[in-house]
């Protein structure tokens, strides 16, 4: 088995590449591929990350530049900064350290193992995927959920929103009083909204282009849902914007900012952009009385985190090294027509994970 991986991650010092890889859907990049001859392929896209994993024959050529070309016809123009890339062995490793929450801006949190497995599930329905990959996206799978059963690594409150809303408690000292407003209604949001109210904002206010999402989000937490078209308007009165939609670009433009600070009689706003691609214009920062806050200006309350889990981190890493050299000495008995048992039955936290290899 040949395995390829193309990462571009929180680490990258240039978001441009991730940013323009964000807004293509995973669809199109499966679908681009296959058009292209790659039979295996695996799209997985965050906010913090854009991963992709192709698998071919032992006996066939595999490399990044014609995935690469393919990636920058999808995304229109040349990716500013290069992928992370990774062969066979180490590409294995890195996919179940991103499974377990290892390789996350927010290490441990709980999402990233949904997005892989929404990664996976969308190529197997496009037909993407193969024995290969199939054992390895199932095995990374049961990898993730095994470090959170069997580790603290996911203990405590950790997801981007959460430490969005630990930056905005560390702005105003408490959030008991605060008026919030919350862009977008998918999984991040609903994540921000629980956090915000769990830290008593006396007015939590959402914004959705679908109405309805935003109504059932504000419902479930107390708050209020505003049409998408009047959210300019919430401007003026919320003291904290997070903002976490899916829209392929900004949605709080430079002039529409600025023709809410007028209104707002020299209070200050605190706004942070959650959203990949951004959902806020980077100029807004220029503005008087604004202060814009991106994912890497998450990272201090991450690192902060991070010195008191370096044990659950090292007993994570435990459970990745050996789980990947299981797959390694599994994937290379494919080749010796000797093909080694990888059926787990692992008993964890009370449940048996179970893999259903498929070929």
């Amino acid at each position: 088995m040949k395995l390829l991986s193309l990462s571009w991650t929180h680490r990258d010092r240039v978001g441009a590449s991730r940013e323009a890889l964000a807004a293509v859907p995973v669809e199109r990049v499966l679908a681009e591929l296959k058009a292209r001859g790659f039979a295996e392929a695996v799209a997985v896209s965050t906010c913090n990350r854009f991963e992709l994993y192709v698998a071919a024959q032992a006996n066939q050529t595999l490399a990044a530049a014609p995935l690469l070309a393919a990636l920058e016809d999808l995304a229109g123009a040349a990716l500013a900064a290069p992928p992370d890339v990774r062969e066979d062995d180490p590409a294995v490793g890195h996919l179940f350290c991103v499974a377990a929450g290892l390789d996350s801006l927010v290490v441990g949190e709980t999402e990233i193992l949904g997005q892989v497995k929404a990664g996976y599930e969308k190529a197997k329905a496009a037909g993407m995927t193969g024995k290969r990959l199939n054992v390895l996206f199932q095995r990374a799978l049961f990898v993730g959920k095994k470090v959170r059963a069997e580790t603290a690594l996911a203990s405590g409150s950790l997801s981007v929103p959460s430490v969005a809303v630990q930056l905005a408690e560390t702005i105003f000292g408490r959030l008991e009083g605060k008026s919030a407003l919350i862009l977008g209604a998918g999984a991040m949001a609903e994540l921000a909204a629980k956090h915000l109210a769990e830290k008593g904002v006396s007015r939590l206010t959402v914004a959705n282009r679908t109405w309805d999402r935003a109504y059932q989000l504000a419902a479930r937490y107390q708050g209020e849902a505003v049409e998408w078209e009047s959210f300019p308007a919430e401007l003026e009165r919320a003291d904290v914007v997070i903002s976490s939609t899916g829209a392929p670009a900004a949605v709080l433009t430079r002039a529409l900012v600025k023709d809410a600070v007028r209104r707002r009689g020299g209070r200050s706003l605190f706004m942070i952009d959650i959203a990949m691609p951004r959902d806020i214009e980077e100029s807004v920062h220029e503005i008087d009385g604004v202060y814009l806050y991106r994912l890497e200006d998450l990272e201090a309350i991450v690192a902060k985190n991070m010195a008191s889990r370096a044990e659950a981190v090292a007993a994570a890493r435990r459970i990745v090294d050996a789980k990947s050299a299981e797959f390694i000495a599994w994937a290379r008995s494919l080749s010796t027509g000797r093909e080694l048992s990888l059926k787990h039955a692992d008993r964890t936290d009370g449940r048996v994970f179970d893999a259903e290899y498929q070929a």
